[in-house]
């Protein structure tokens, strides 16, 4: 620049690319030492979480006996006897099932996921939420049930009353006999506000007639109404609008599904768009075809996914399958993972430290090369 005032003099670096090498180094150190060395913290909602899990064992241990009278439990398909494990095939089975995902969800501890998972959508005592169940997990359905009587939640709750393999596919012993029998025992106060057949277009489809009868007697067991939709449009539309009129202009503050009913998560074409866990979005394409899950997240409403139970096993430190019976409490989910603020302090002061170091360093080299010159290019008076 020609003014003087305005002249920029730049300084040229003469620290030694080995010392920036070396800092760089120190830096990844420390950041390495600061995710490593995390401290386990108890969840802030642990007491809800204990809570919800001993429901759900409570629960199990009501329903054993039960179900055994009904049809022995077999230690083969059920290693730890719970009696939420089915059978192959029935006349109110749906579809395939895989028998590894049934056996991870009898595990208690799964009632805590469902509470963590509540807890981060922002639901609280009080609020409403949606609920979709079928037969095919009745493990989760339950934890699901005991999260929302622990955390003192209201739900609007839709069943489809058939079963995948291995759920809960005895037409005696469906899943709405097993929420009777829990109301029966006082553990439990949710029923189902309304029934429908499931399985293929949420209409039965692949059920044979007997199948269709028993799923009509158990709702009658039960008191509960029946809906059996003409088209797979026509069961969408029902079940939003079930959720709509009983929530009475209070908001929807969370919609819960478990499993993979049609009308819920759409069908097999765009039904995998959707994530498990938490989700509050989804790929373009899976609003291609009109659901509930859909129509929720449109609606800016957090959805909790059952599917992919490896997957969500994995996540919150469960064990997948199960091969013995869980301790409650057991489980990553009951804990979350906290920065040691001390020592990423530390690191930081380590790092500045160095740093300064290095700057000194190179500066009374840059000094003492300075000199040098200057002492070579001094003439000798003669």
């Amino acid at each position: 620049m020609s003014k003087r005032g305005n002249q920029l003099y730049w300084r040229p670096s003469r620290i030694p690319g080995s010392a920036l090498f070396l800092l760089s180094l120190a830096a990844i150190a420390a950041m390495l030492v600061v995710e490593i060395f995390t401290r386990q913290e108890s969840s802030a909602r642990f007491d809800q979480m204990l809570a919800a899990s001993r429901l759900m064992e409570e629960s199990i241990s009501t329903l054993r006996p039960v179900r055994g009278r009904i049809r022995p439990i077999n230690p083969e398909i059920d290693p730890t006897r719970s009696g939420l494990i089915g059978m192959a095939s029935s006349t109110i089975t749906s579809n395939s099932g895989d028998l590894e995902s049934k056996q991870a969800t009898v595990n208690p501890n799964w009632a805590a996921v469902v509470v963590r998972l509540l807890s981060e959508a922002g639901v609280t005592e009080g609020d409403v939420v949606g609920v979709a169940v079928s037969g095919s997990f009745p493990g989760l359905n339950l934890a699901v049930y005991s999260a929302l009587e622990a955390m003192q939640v209201e739900p609007i709750t839709i069943v489809s009353g058939s079963a995948s393999q291995w759920g809960a596919n005895l037409p005696e012993f469906g899943w709405l006999d097993m929420t009777r029998e829990l109301r029966a025992a006082g553990l439990i106060e949710i029923r189902a506000d309304l029934v429908t057949l499931g399985g293929i277009e949420d209409r039965g489809v692949g059920l044979d007639e007997a199948g269709r009868e028993a799923i009509a007697r158990s709702a009658q067991r039960t008191e509960v109404e029946m809906f059996v939709p003409d088209s797979y449009e026509a069961a969408v539309t029902e079940r939003i609008r079930v959720y709509q009129t009983l929530a009475e202009e209070r908001p929807m503050t969370a919609f819960i599904n478990v499993g993979g009913g049609s009308a819920t998560t759409g069908p097999n074409s765009i039904d995998h768009f959707f994530g498990n866990g938490l989700i509050r979005s989804a790929a373009s394409r899976a609003f291609r075809v009109p659901s509930v899950m859909g129509y929720f997240l449109q609606e800016e409403v957090p959805v909790i996914n059952f599917t992919g139970i490896r997957d969500l096993a994995t996540r919150y430190g469960l064990p997948y399958p199960v091969s013995e019976s869980v301790g409650i409490g057991n489980g990553g989910v009951y804990r979350s993972e906290a920065y040691r603020r001390w020592l990423a302090g530390l690191m930081i002061v380590i790092l500045l430290g160095l740093t300064a170091l290095i700057m000194r360093s190179a500066n009374i080299a840059l000094a003492a090369s300075s000199q040098d010159r200057q002492d070579h290019s001094m003439k000798p008076k003669v």
